[in-house]
């Protein structure tokens, strides 16, 4: 038998349009984590609150636009971990959150 061969150009790298979404729903997970830990670490129950309406707005847009453009999905998690430090930011310079 003779192996299978690429089309010249083609590389065996990842199909983003099935696993892009499994990848960002991962990354989601990760900041889930962090929220997490920042509760426990120094942010009150009301901002840990504020930081999961936020998370759950991400997951929503993962759900949705993992119809539309799945490949994309994969730069959610980054835009999630954005809000996540924008949040801790704000709760410590505006409202006093400390360790």
């Amino acid at each position: 038998m003779k192996p299978a061969t690429r089309a010249p150009g083609r590389h065996a790298g990842l199909d983003l349009h099935r696993s892009g979404p499994w990848i960002a729903a991962v990354g989601l997970l990760a900041v889930l984590w962090l929220v997490v830990m920042a509760g426990f670490l120094f942010a009150p129950w009301w901002g840990v609150a504020v930081h999961l309406v936020v998370l759950g707005c991400f997951a929503t847009l993962l759900a949705r636009r993992g119809r539309v453009a799945p490949a994309a999905t994969v730069w959610i998690p980054l835009y999630a971990f954005g809000a996540w430090v924008t949040v801790n930011a704000a709760g410590v310079l505006a409202f006093g959150w400390r360790m």
